[in-house]
């Protein structure tokens, strides 16, 4: 039970402010929002998800690794999370980076 508590106690202090699985840092916050509708798109493949993201707007330019998109309603009530279906590609860091995006906004450049 001692060791236990040392640990959790250690792990608690630690900064933990690197990068995630998905590669980013989070840096600050645009909003916080801890209540949303979350809605997913899955994709059958990456290109599909990168043709819908390119109809969306978002910038899919060569060299990019664009592998799931958000898109966060005006009023920031409602999220729609696209990504590639799990059976075809199980990537679960890039649909938690999209959760993030819905409940935080924009929170890395």
């Amino acid at each position: 039970m001692k060791w236990i508590i040392v640990a959790a106690f250690a792990l608690a202090s630690c900064n933990n402010n690197g990068p995630g699985a998905d590669g980013y840092r989070f840096e600050q916050a645009e909003y916080r929002r801890p209540t949303v509708q979350i809605s997913i798109v899955e994709h059958r493949s990456l290109s599909e998800l990168q043709g819908a993201a390119s109809a969306a707007g978002a910038d899919v330019s060569e060299g990019r690794s664009l592998r799931a998109f958000g898109v966060i309603s005006g009023d920031r009530a409602s999220c729609t999370i696209h990504v590639v279906a799990p059976d075809v590609d199980y990537q679960p860091e890039w649909l938690g980076h999209e959760v993030a995006h819905c409940l935080y906004g924009r929170w890395h450049s």
